[in-house]
């Protein structure tokens, strides 16, 4: 029996770990079904070269891993809570995002030798934008986390542009989360 190519190989780990997140007899189900779509795509002449087949495989497989996330959250997804560590790692993208706008600013203003009010004239407008863009963004969603709307408005409003960040990292229900996965 000869062994499967890697490409393959390596597809099919990703499928058995994404279908670990299914419940119960669902995940060796599905794995089998999904897995046995890689060889008919690695054969398909139609794809073209061997590179392109091996990358499609390796698309097919991660679009079941994420498909396979949605199908095994249990229950609303506005009740799970939060991977340890990931709402921290959003905060601290979010404020070295800020600190990086407000480097390139005070940069632009020394090496452009812009003194007095133009500093403060360069980041009002940004922060009322973004101050603009997060009650907007609040006042459209339909669910949020761990404050009511009106809790992360003030948050948003007293702590320019901090409480904005927490509230795009922390409050906010992504669109795709906010649709429980279909029951067949």
């Amino acid at each position: 029996m000869t062994r499967p190519p890697r490409v393959q190989r390596v597809a099919e780990h990703l499928i058995a770990r994404a279908c670990r997140r299914l419940p119960g007899e669902a995940g060796d189900e599905r794995y089998r079904e999904w897995a046995a779509e890689l060889p008919a795509i690695l054969s398909d002449p139609d794809i073209g070269s061997g590179v392109r087949r091996s990358a499609r495989a390796l698309s097919y497989a991660a679009g079941i891993s994420r498909c396979a996330r949605r199908l095994g959250r249990p229950g609303p997804p506005a009740s799970l809570p939060a991977r340890p560590g990931f709402p921290v790692r959003r905060v601290a993208a979010g404020v070295a995002i800020y600190l990086g706008l407000v480097g390139l600013v005070v940069g632009l203003a020394v090496a452009f030798h812009l003194h007095g009010p133009w500093p403060a004239i360069l980041i009002v407008p940004v922060a009322a934008g973004f101050v603009a863009f997060c009650l907007v963004d609040l006042a459209r969603a339909d669910q949020v986390r761990y404050l009511p709307k009106w809790g992360w408005a003030i948050v948003c409003l007293v702590q320019i542009p901090l409480g904005g960040i927490v509230y795009l990292a922390l409050g906010k229900i992504p669109r795709a989360n906010l649709e429980p996965p279909a029951q067949p």
